[in-house]
């Protein structure tokens, strides 16, 4: 086909500055405004990282004010719109135009494709996210929003050049993407989209993740794994080539590639979860497939599996899997290499980031605990406050887990003394009336363990883990584990406070 525009044309047409945001993001936002004195800014900025497009036109709209009060970049969806106030974004939200009223709604298969690219957006995103955290990033949102952005061009394609996209759609079925990229557009869309970063002024450290001449870096290796792994995924997980970024994932984390491989596995089930109310089936549900060939994307249809009857909600709009109806089993050997590691640093090596990303990996891996908080104490000691999270989805109430210091409730009698907790089926009637109402909401009633963490003879913070709330039981095994890591992350931070 002939090309009728150049390189600079598509740099002068994609503009995001007036993009229109999923419905649900704008109907989620709004529910927030009527609220806005109980928020926080995490809870805004969650549903914003769930919207390639929310995120791309904020990211963009606070590098390019007329009149910026900071003259630093903004990379992160929480340091944009704390720039501008949590009320006044909110406020601005009501007059966001939405996809599902945009002309290409019009089209049914291409508000399809426009919900496809969406969940493949989430996915590599909550995989790089995760995996920066890992990797004990402590601004591990910058991996997540260049993650976002990568796919910018492609959304912009749909809403501003819909034949365009439906082209590079109908050649990407039967060719390589980079040769159907020049056969649509007369080159390939890897610089045009660093060249769009640039023009659109998102700040360098995005850019250079998104940029292959700096693949040795850890950050760009754990976003082109994750972005790999997102994109064949699609397909069912018996790529040979998901190896290769396992591996690569593997090395950078310093774990073995089978756990590297279950840390992928789960982060595919909760951003399914995660991500229910799009009407395209996730990644998550080719998980349980068997072997075997997979067919093309057909142009008006969602590909089916191979064997349909053992993919589990393959069909468009299913139910995604729910994450908290996983049961994880304990890991010992991902358990003992944590616990080494920790030893091995007992001598105020490490960060406080460092050492609590350690811990909270050996009690998600090792320990088998699906969702896992560290909660601390405010600089004001008043309060006792999530600050890390791992398995808890972003819109999960848990993930704001919080309760005051001096509380005569279950939490706050712990945090008396470093102790632990076992709440089970033999001591919930005694123990369940102690918890404060809203933390039983965020917890829900199945069974967790919990134990407080002393600096010296000062209250430090919590540590909170459970298995979901499918009635995943735990075990006095598991409880002896989690006591035994909670007393080593106290001595560590202990040493930590001291060096």
């Amino acid at each position: 086909m002939a090309h009728t525009l150049t390189l600079q044309d598509w740099l002068d047409r994609l503009r995001p500055g007036q993009t229109p945001i999923f419905q649900h993001t704008k109907t989620c936002l709004l529910a927030l405004r009527d609220r806005l004195e109980q928020i926080g800014v995490r809870e805004v900025t969650s549903l914003i990282l769930a919207d390639p497009l929310a995120c791309l036109r904020l990211i963009y709209l606070a590098n390019n004010r007329v009149s910026r009060h900071f003259a630093s970049d903004v990379a992160t969806v929480e340091h944009a719109v704390m720039m501008q106030g949590l009320g006044v974004y909110l406020d601005k939200v009501a007059t966001f135009p939405v996809i599902e009223e945009a002309p290409i709604a019009r089209e049914p298969d291409s508000l399809a494709s426009l919900y496809r690219l969406l969940r493949l957006a989430q996915h590599a995103a909550w995989q790089a996210r995760d995996f920066a955290v890992l990797h004990s990033d402590v601004r591990a949102e910058e991996v997540e929003v260049a993650a976002l952005l990568y796919y910018a061009p492609e959304f912009l394609f749909w809403l501003d050049a819909p034949d365009t996209a439906r082209e590079l759609a109908r050649l990407r079925r039967s060719m390589e993407p980079q040769a159907a990229e020049r056969q649509v557009l007369g080159f390939e869309l890897e610089p045009l989209r660093l060249m769009l970063l640039e023009a659109w002024r998102i700040p360098e450290v995005i850019r250079d993740m998104l940029d292959a001449r700096y693949m040795e870096r850890s950050r760009n290796t754990i976003l082109h794994a994750c972005l790999d792994i997102a994109h064949r995924s699609r397909y069912g997980w018996w790529n040979e080539k998901l190896m290769a970024d396992y591996e690569a994932l593997a090395g950078i984390e310093g774990t073995p590639v089978e756990v590297v491989i279950t840390t992928v596995h789960r982060n595919a089930v909760r951003v399914a979860h995660h991500g229910a109310w799009i009407p395209a089936p996730p990644a998550a549900a080719w998980l349980p497939m068997l072997p075997g060939l997979w067919p093309h994307e057909q142009p008006a249809a969602e590909s089916r599996p191979a064997n349909e009857d053992a993919a589990v909600s393959a069909q468009p709009g299913a139910a995604a899997p729910d994450s908290a109806s996983v049961c994880l089993a304990p890991d010992p050997a991902a358990l003992k290499s944590v616990v080494e590691q920790i030893e091995q640093h007992l001598d105020s090596s490490l960060n406080l980031n460092q050492m609590l990303a350690l811990v909270l990996k050996g009690l998600h891996h090792g320990l088998g605990l699906s969702r896992v908080v560290f909660a601390m104490v405010t600089p004001d000691g008043q309060r006792v406050k999530s600050r890390f999270t791992l398995g808890i989805g972003a819109q999960e109430p848990l993930r704001h887990f919080e309760f005051p210091l001096q509380s005569p409730d279950l939490f706050g009698r712990l945090m008396t003394k470093m102790q632990a907790v076992w709440v089970n089926a033999d001591n919930q009637v005694r123990l369940w009336p102690m918890v404060r109402p809203e933390l039983k909401a965020m917890i829900g009633e199945g069974e967790f363990l919990a134990m407080s963490l002393y600096v010296g003879d000062k209250p430090f913070g919590l540590i909170y883990g459970d298995r979901g709330r499918a009635g995943c039981r735990l075990d006095a095994p598991t409880y002896e584990g989690f006591k035994s890591l909670c007393l080593l992350a106290s001595r560590g931070l202990t040493n930590l406070k001291k060096g």
